[in-house]
């Protein structure tokens, strides 16, 4: 068993008063299948501080999200890279907003031992044109969680393959967000686009990158 946890304070005025659904992907495949559990756990306060209080009137817009949760439904993979565009959307604000950030994770996925899963690959977001932020996603700490990896293949050098560096995620762990500075924001229509370099398939994989973003403000 894998346990897996992560604070989602600053997504509690989104998530507060609705029926949700949760998706759940899972990208290798076993004979006996996998079982999954969530529990979402609130932790009230005897005497709130001002900054846990603001945290809980954070106003949350998501933007997009290329994880494959419904594959059986003919979803695709995250591929849409692969050109000079990227993923584009834009969102509209009906009132001008201050303070704005953008809640961004990112992981990218297969292709061999030469795909965007095990080389370093360069993700750029724009706003509205703009240039806002570039950084490449990357963890080099995998080897720290072999044991959450019992069936993992091994290698004739001592190396398991969960022990490999990754595309800012490591099999049995949790992939934290980056929060971007967007600054104060005016009301209308605004477009952000994530571009990240996509290699092209090699034999039978292509690669693919999970990404998501979300404005939060206050």
């Amino acid at each position: 068993m894998t346990p897996f946890r992560q604070d989602i304070t600053d997504m509690a005025s989104y998530l507060s008063g609705k029926e949700l659904w949760v998706g759940v992907t899972i990208g290798n495949y076993d004979n006996g299948g996998h079982k999954v559990s969530m529990n979402i756990t609130i932790h009230p306060e005897e005497n709130p501080s001002k900054e846990s209080q603001v945290l809980k009137e954070n106003s949350v817009l998501p933007l997009f999200n290329t994880v494959n949760v419904l594959e059986m439904g003919g979803q695709n993979y995250g591929s849409m890279f692969d050109n000079e565009k990227g993923l584009e959307v834009s969102f509209t604000l009906d009132k001008d907003i201050k303070n704005a950030q953008l809640k961004y994770i990112a992981t990218g996925h297969g292709g061999w031992e030469n795909g965007d899963e095990f080389l370093p690959k360069k993700n750029t977001l724009f706003l509205d044109g703009t240039a806002l932020f570039s950084f490449i996603p990357w963890r080099q700490d995998c080897g720290s969680y072999r044991l959450f990896n019992p069936c993992s293949g091994n290698f004739s050098d001592g190396l398991s393959s969960s022990d490999l560096s990754r595309s800012n995620w490591c099999p049995g762990t949790v992939t934290n967000p980056i929060y971007i500075d967007l600054g104060d924001l005016k009301a209308g229509i605004h477009t952000i686009r994530v571009h990240i370099p996509m290699g092209k398939p090699e034999g039978g994989s292509s690669s693919s990158w999970n990404v998501s973003g979300s404005l939060i403000w206050r």
